[in-house]
């Protein structure tokens, strides 16, 4: 069999000449794509807009819709840019609200039905030997505070039911003025504090273990003079951040009356 050299080379170069042709238009478009959404041309495009997760959560300082631009305290910020990360992954929105709840608590979704929501899909997947924590007292009162006499302190119990190590990694309160720590086995952690609010929190590596069926206590501490002009009810929460597959945040309360003498 004979081959025509002289068609088989204009049939290439008739070929060659087509893709060089293309190739401009297609570049062009490809790099448009790339910067129509912003990022490079082959990187994964986010598919939820993180100022839609946003308005699904609030500030645990003033209890405001989350905002990116002019955040009211170092809290919002950090709950803004965890959420900007999360988004940025690609990650669906299913996934970015789990991950920013189990972050920062249920009590963080601006919806009880989100809440139920989740905590019924946690429920369902728990395996039969995790960790479980438990609380006799989640409410104290502290009576009378008076400015003069400085910090006063009160202890929780918290006891872990499960069949496996409970791991304790992270306390946080609901103002400047509130901090806790974790005592297991007659020691004590370092005190953690509201976050943004000026006081730093220690290592966030910071964890404990509780064996099963231990006991641990939560010690809160109330400082009347970071707000020295306040008089009258006060109200404060902290929350405990635990391995807990389903109570992954607990919460305690303390209520006092504030007094300058």
């Amino acid at each position: 069999m004979k081959i025509n050299f002289k068609k088989f080379i204009w049939q290439m170069t008739t070929l060659l000449g087509i893709v060089i042709l293309l190739a401009g238009p297609i570049n062009r478009s490809l790099q448009s794509l790339g910067l129509r959404h912003r990022v490079p041309f082959g990187q994964t495009v986010p598919t939820v807009e993180a100022s839609e997760v946003y308005t699904m959560f609030t500030c645990p300082c003033c209890g405001q819709p989350l905002r990116k631009e002019k955040p009211c305290c170092g809290a919002m910020t950090q709950m803004v840019d965890f959420i900007d990360q999360k988004t940025a992954t690609g990650a669906n929105l299913e996934d970015i609200i789990l991950a920013t709840a189990q972050e920062f608590g249920l009590d963080r979704l601006a919806e009880q039905s989100q809440k139920n929501s989740i905590k019924e899909k946690l429920l369902a997947s728990a395996p039969a030997d995790s960790p479980r924590i438990t609380v006799g007292e989640v409410k104290k009162d502290l009576g009378e505070v008076a400015l003069a006499k400085g910090i006063v302190s009160t202890d929780f119990t918290i006891n872990n039911d499960g069949q496996t190590d409970l791991v304790i990694d992270n306390l946080s309160s609901s103002c400047g003025c509130t901090s806790a720590s974790l005592i297991y086995k007659d020691t004590e952690s370092p005190r953690f504090f509201m976050v943004g609010h000026g006081q730093e929190n220690p290592d966030p590596s910071w964890e404990e273990s509780i064996a099963p069926g231990d006991e641990a206590i939560i010690r809160v501490y109330y400082d009347p003079s970071v707000h020295p002009d306040l008089e009258g009810p006060v109200t404060r929460t902290v929350s405990i951040m635990s391995n807990d597959p389903v109570e992954f945040e607990t919460k305690l309360t303390i209520t006092l009356d504030q007094t300058k003498k």
